[in-house]
């Protein structure tokens, strides 16, 4: 995935400004795409200089709103018809998982259990945030946040697991 085809679907929700896009990211696709909000403004415009965006209005101190253009939904349905992702993953979250073991019992409950409660607050943040997302379901902003919703949950359950598995090594070990 690259950032322009995250800024075209993102500004698919309607005219946003730079400013507006990276509010969007870090609320809602921070875990799915980083990005800083200067990259934002940069990529705004490459987009209107590729003609896949352009810029609607130009409100006070100079804030420029941008929306999608029919070549940008070309692109944005190209890419999503006819490419194959990269599907290699750098994920910190899932290689932590993977190395907790190397841990004693102790410490890997520790790790976990802040896992946990770092899961729980992104968690309830981003369904505070489907539950006032205007659209239907099918929105692009309402189905990438049900996935984050449904992977938060899963890593949940992992973590759920792990812990209870790290509390029985430890007990067999007493």
């Amino acid at each position: 995935m690259s950032l322009r085809h995250a800024v075209l679907g993102t500004l698919l929700a309607g005219p946003q400004s730079g400013y507006d896009l990276a509010r969007t990211f870090d609320e809602v696709m921070r875990g799915v795409w980083y990005a800083r909000r200067n990259q934002m403004y940069g990529e705004l415009a490459k987009l209107t200089e590729a003609g896949f965006a352009e810029e609607v209005a130009e409100g006070p101190r100079g804030r420029r709103t941008y929306r999608v253009t029919d070549a940008g939904r070309a692109e944005l349905r190209r890419w999503l018809t006819s490419t194959e992702p990269d599907r290699t993953v750098r994920d910190e979250t899932t290689l932590r998982a993977l190395l907790v073991s190397t841990l004693d019992p102790p410490d890997a409950l520790k790790v976990l259990a802040r896992e946990e409660t770092v899961l729980r607050e992104e968690l309830a943040a981003l369904r505070g945030h489907v539950e006032h997302v205007d659209g239907s379901p099918t929105d692009p902003q309402v189905m990438g946040m049900l996935l984050r919703v449904h992977t938060l949950e899963a890593l949940l359950k992992w973590t759920a697991d792990a812990t209870r598995r790290f509390r029985a090594t430890s007990a067999a070990r007493e």
